[in-house]
This record gives C-alpha cells, sequence and structure tokens, in this order.
C-alpha cells in the first residue's frame, strides 16, 4: 500500500545484556496513524522503540520502511532512515549549553543546507506554535518538564520525519501540560500525515482518539 510506513512481520528479539526482549511482534502502520504501546518495565516499548530505529536488528521476522526491508539496505541507507524518523524520550536529550533556538535548529544545521536566515524563520514558526516564545533564548536548565518535552518535540517535526517516536513523554508530566501538547501534536501529525507511536504507563492519555492499541508483557503482545 502507497500509505504504508512502517510493518514489523514476526518480529523478534532479545538483548544480550538483559532479560528485555520482544517476541512475535507484527503491526502495521499508515501515513498519519497513531499506535500507542503500553505495558510495564521490560515488557518491550522501549525495543520496538530501538528497531524501528534500527540501533538494534531483528533476529527473526522483518521489518519494512516503506516496503523496503530494513535488513536489505545498507549502512548510508539506515542513517538517511533514521533521520526520518523523530525520537522523543523523556530526557528530551537537549544540550545544556546551547539556548532552546540553537537546539532546535541543530540537526537542520547538521543534515539540510538551509541558510542561517532560513533555519531561525523555520524554528520560530515551531517555537510560536508550542508557546514558547518567552523561552526561546533560555536555556534548557531554566526550562519545565513540559517545556523541555515541547523543545525536543520541535526539534524533532522542524525536520518533517515520516515516522514520530515517543518514548514515555507523558508519563509523570503534568496531565494539564499533557493535554495541552496532545492537541497541538494531534493537529500536527494529522495535518502532515506522519506515522506516530507513543509509549506510556497511562493509555487513558489517549482515550477518546482513533488509534491502534498494543499492550505488552514480558515482550509479548497480551491485547
Amino acid at each position: 500500500m502507497p500509505d504504508e510506513v512502517l510493518r514489523f512481520e514476526n518480529v523478534w528479539h532479545a538483548s544480550d545484556r538483559s532479560k528485555d526482549h520482544v517476541d512475535n511482534i507484527s503491526f502495521t502502520l499508515n501515513r498519519g496513524e497513531w499506535l500507542l504501546l503500553s505495558g510495564p518495565e521490560g515488557s518491550g516499548k522501549s525495543q520496538i522503540m530501538d528497531l524501528v530505529m534500527a540501533r538494534i536488528m531483528p533476529k527473526a521476522g522483518r521489518i519494512y520502511h516503506d516496503g523496503e526491508s530494513l535488513t536489505l539496505q545498507n549502512e548510508d541507507e539506515v542513517e538517511k532512515l533514521r533521520f526520518s524518523v523523530g525520537f522523543v524520550t523523556q530526557t528530551s536529550g537537549l544540550i545544556n549549553n546551547l539556548s532552546v533556538l540553537e537546539n532546535i535548529v541543530l540537526p537542520l544545521r547538521y543534515h539540510t543546507e538551509m541558510k542561517d536566515d532560513e533555519l531561525f524563520a523555520a524554528a520560530e514558526f515551531w517555537i510560536e506554535r508550542y508557546e514558547l516564545l518567552h523561552k526561546k533564548q533560555a536555556r534548557p536548565v531554566a526550562l519545565a518538564s513540559s517545556e523541555s518535552i515541547r523543545v525536543a518535540l520541535i526539534r524533532a517535526l522542524i525536520v518533517e520525519p515520516r515516522i514520530l517516536l515517543l518514548d514515555g513523554i507523558f508519563d509523570g508530566l503534568c496531565p494539564l501540560a499533557s493535554r495541552r501538547i496532545l492537541e497541538l501534536l494531534f493537529e500536527d501529525i494529522q495535518l502532515r500525515r506522519i506515522a506516530f507511536i507513543l509509549s506510556t504507563y497511562h493509555p487513558v492519555i489517549l482515550d477518546g482518539r482513533d488509534v491502534q492499541f498494543m499492550l505488552l508483557y514480558r515482550g509479548e503482545v497480551v491485547f
């Protein structure tokens, strides 16, 4: 299908360093679709994220990006694939000696040929969109948790990803802040038809949304 961006077929992976594993995972994600992953610690949520990003490779089964098998792609193709996937974690990954604005334009500096005025214009749009104009010159240490998450989301969205992965970013966040971020995010994902995977301990945060749902326990899908 032309809208398909990601497919797992009977994927299995076990870590050599821990008991974490995923066992016989299958799903298909099309443009603009949401997949919600839930389950306790060690259930395999983060491993699925790492498999999508090709940080680890399946030991059985196949993963397809845009209909092409991940195992058949060379190193350059895998690196290009990683750039097309936005990835945000609870720690946000912001660089403390850079301002909010500088953090946001960083991926564009490294991966595009955009000039400074183009970089900053793109960043200003997203900063205003996510209600952070008053913080654009601040350092990450001066941000509240929800503000750090917004900056990390902007940095992921600004490169126009095919897929957006959010690994536990709403767990422990203020419910009101989470609701507002999700409102903005849902609009942006629908408008740009970005495929979206969210892992959380609290699936109720997407209650009422039309999403795929996968409940994991010890690496297996139980619902």
